[in-house]
């Protein structure tokens, strides 16, 4: 019978997978395939797909795929989506390549805990079109997170949670801004 996971305590973390994966295969890499940001059931996400290649030349890596949602629904993953679907990522390439064990299940122990607090808070409003617009121009203008989190704080003159959180008017101005940016420095 199987064992009844209650936390992300019952569940192998990615750091320890990842120490299990280098054991094995000293010359093994993990490698990102793919990364995407999409809408899906009224919802922002980040899509990372990952490899674990066992030898330099495997022909048949581990292929595993993570996504989040963006902006993060809790204070893990809020402002590190992209970063947490790469982990939970490289955890599934690793299981797929049957490289780790999983006697305590496939998921994380991050995929676990990022997922704890979703059930406890309310689900986050879609973006606007106006919210997905900005989002699409910082992500070309300041590719670090923490860079734009500081760029709409200071836009917005207050602290932010995320996109959701910036009105109307404060997306027209904050897209105005990014379009005469890209057009200098374009």
């Amino acid at each position: 019978m199987a064992k009844d996971f209650k936390g992300p305590l019952d569940y192998i973390d990615v750091a320890t997978r990842i120490v299990e994966f280098r054991e094995k295969f000293p010359n093994g890499s993990l490698q990102q395939v793919d990364i995407k940001f999409i809408d899906f059931a009224n919802k922002s996400w980040v899509v990372y797909t990952a490899a674990a290649y066992r030898t330099p030349d495997d022909e048949r890596p581990g292929i595993g795929t993570a996504w989040e949602p963006v902006p993060g629904p809790t204070p893990y993953t809020r402002d590190s989506e992209v970063q947490n679907a790469e982990t939970a990522a490289w955890g599934r390439a690793m299981v797929a390549a049957l490289a780790v064990d999983t006697k305590k299940g496939i998921a994380s122990s991050e995929e676990v805990r990022n997922r704890q607090q979703v059930a406890e808070r309310p689900a986050a409003n879609p973006l606007s079109d106006s919210q997905k617009k900005v989002r699409e121009l910082l992500l070309k203008s300041h590719p670090d997170t923490a860079d734009r989190k500081f760029y709409l704080e200071a836009k917005a003159g207050r602290s932010l949670a995320g996109l959701y959180e910036l009105t109307e008017e404060e997306c027209s101005a904050i897209i105005n801004e990014l379009n005469k940016e890209e057009n200098t420095n374009g």
